[in-house]
């Protein structure tokens, strides 16, 4: 399969850490699935990774793909991987990025219904209504909603979901105004477009595919505290 010269409709942003095991199994099914629904040879597929240090950079090259492309850059974390990938994909001239996690919990099954509402809203979200994760990481979403309806009066339910599709300049736009120290810079993006409008997709969440979680329950709490932090430096 070629890669058009003009650019492309989509780009998948997917922001890598040590995902060995994931990682190729995960673009396998997104791939097929961005086939399906937006069409062969229209869309990209961009990897951040975010200094891995296993063998996720082997297992990139092994792919082989035309329209994989990957942006190596030191570890910096993975919402401000997530802004790189942003600002990366509006260079390319396609008007959409979606993005999703590489650690396989991202169910490409539902991405037909976000794309079928592209021109609904600046940015349509996928909301986690089911989940294989476990009671902690459901404990830690449903705290974050609550806290944040509390300190920003946000109407976004899922606002860290990595579920996203996004008009590509209006994201490109907002990661250029998120400080490059902000932590969980997903949550500091839906926030600054919410604006803008959005709509909601109900989605089913998966267990992830090896690998340890980045952040555990007990580890939660320090990066609330800094999460809230980081909002009041955005303004509204």
């Amino acid at each position: 399969m070629s890669v058009p010269q003009t650019p492309p409709d989509l780009v998948l942003v997917v922001p890598v850490y040590n995902e060995e095991e994931a990682i190729s199994v995960v673009l396998s099914e997104w791939r097929a699935e961005l086939e399906r629904t937006v069409g062969a040879g229209r869309f990209l597929i961009l990897v951040v990774d975010d200094g891995s240090t296993d063998a996720t950079p082997g297992r990139l090259a092994a792919l082989g793909w035309p329209e994989l492309r990957v942006h190596r850059h030191a570890n910096r974390g993975h919402g401000q991987s997530c802004l790189a990938g942003y600002i990366e994909a509006a260079r390319t001239g396609a008007p959409y990025v979606f993005q999703i996690d590489s650690d396989g919990q991202c169910d490409p099954a539902r991405f037909a219904a976000v794309w079928a509402r592209r021109q609904d809203a600046a940015a349509v979200y996928g909301r986690r209504t089911s989940r294989d994760d476990g009671w902690a990481r459901v404990l830690i979403s449903r705290v974050l909603r609550l806290s944040l309806k509390v300190a920003r009066h946000t109407r976004l339910n899922d606002t860290n979901v990595p579920f996203r599709l996004y008009r590509a300049p209006l994201a490109a736009a907002a990661a250029a105004r998120v400080p490059r120290d902000f932590n969980l810079a997903n949550i500091a993006i839906a926030l600054l477009l919410e604006p803008e409008g959005f709509e909601e997709v109900p989605i089913h969440f998966r267990d992830r595919i090896g690998g340890q979680p980045a952040v555990r329950l007990w580890g939660f709490v320090p990066k609330a505290v800094r999460l809230h932090r980081d909002v009041f430096r955005l303004g509204r």
